[in-house]
């Protein structure tokens, strides 16, 4: 029977974990920042890449000596629309916020601005990034390739590239923004984390094990167990288009950094790549905002098959849920809330949730 969740105060949430990642050695504003991505996760709806990673992920990462806490940021590159950012190891969230920043800033000058990064980790969820285009009027994209392969090449059992989300957000003018954000297997990898936590098996079609038989426990996934699918799960379903696109990513990312992308990787760090496309460059961006409008009441205006509420583009669900948690609260497992509770504890930092 799944736990009960427990309704917190997101600003109080965002503070609590600032303090424990400035306990660690993480400066002030690359704690808020990364807090403020995580807590965006969960208020979006995307559990999976919200506050429940901040323990195990990223505190443990930077105490076990995986995660620099306090990186200098490098930016590179001569060129007007294009630069480098170098990671210096620390939390993805620094990098890809800076990176972001940069794009945005090249866009401003040239209509288009994009920014490879390397030696960087993991950055929770991508939309946050490409969000931060939004109110520039502009499009933003934000890549990244995984620390280490979970996604089997079509025809077999050994995992060859990451997960490699995707992520685009496009402004609207009076409809919520299209919000795409997206892994490249059939599933995040946190997906099964959940699972975990929740006590629950996961759907036939997720994952297969070394023989290639489907996984539905979500502990039987391991490093040498199989893993997860590509986009589309088998050939007849178009495997192969989702496993091109997550190779598609890890050149963006990974090659273009001139890192190794995931099927001949040795190191975890991880490489993203983020962009800006200045709308004004192409069109007016009234005129721009208005058609997308058009086009999400056109989408939501289609016939509905029984049952069926709503039809949502992208962002359109989340957008509704982040109102609603925005008014009432993040719903959190307890078990979730204790481990932050420890935490604070074990770091001596105030916990008051």
């Amino acid at each position: 029977m799944a736990e009960e969740r427990i309704r917190v105060d997101a600003e109080k949430l965002k503070a609590l974990g600032a303090r424990e990642l400035q306990a660690v050695g993480v400066p002030e504003e690359g704690a808020k920042i990364t807090t403020e991505v995580l807590v965006s996760a969960d208020l979006r709806g995307v559990e999976t890449h919200g506050i429940v990673s901040l323990v195990p992920f990223y505190i443990k990462g930077i105490q076990e000596g995986r995660i620099n806490p306090n990186p200098n940021i490098t930016v590179s590159g001569d060129d007007l629309s294009t630069a480098t950012v170098d990671g210096d190891g620390g939390l993805g969230f620094m990098a890809a916020h800076r990176s972001m920043e940069e794009a945005i800033s090249r866009a401003a000058k040239t209509g288009s601005g994009f920014v490879a990064v390397k030696n960087s980790n993991h950055f929770g969820p991508g939309f946050y990034y490409a969000m931060m285009a939004l109110e520039h009027d502009m499009i933003g994209f934000m890549l990244t390739c995984s620390p280490v392969p979970e996604v089997v090449a079509p025809g077999s059992s050994t995992t060859a590239v990451g997960t490699n989300p995707l992520a685009v957000a496009a402004p609207c003018n009076k409809k919520p923004p299209f919000v795409l954000d997206m892994a490249t297997s059939v599933v995040a990898a946190g997906k099964f984390r959940k699972a975990i936590l929740e006590g629950k098996p996961v759907p036939e079609g997720w994952a297969i094990d070394k023989d290639g038989e489907p996984i539905t426990d979500p502990h039987k996934r391991t490093a040498d167990n199989g893993g997860l699918l590509s986009l589309g799960g088998k050939p007849e379903l178009g495997v192969y288009k989702g496993f091109a696109l997550g190779v598609v990513v890890d050149i963006l990312t990974a090659v273009l950094a001139g890192a190794k992308p995931a099927v001949m990787r040795t190191e975890k760090k991880v490489s993203h790549l983020a962009g800006a496309l200045k709308i004004s460059s192409f069109l007016q961006v009234d005129t721009f905002k208005n058609i997308m409008d058009e086009m999400t009441e056109a989408y939501a205006s289609l016939p509905k098959l029984p049952g069926v509420k709503n039809i949502f583009i992208a962002g359109g669900l989340e957008d509704e849920i982040q109102k609603e948690r925005i008014a009432n609260g993040l719903p959190l497992l307890p078990k979730v809330i204790q481990t932050l509770k420890e935490t604070a504890e074990e770091l001596g930092v105030e916990f008051d949730l």
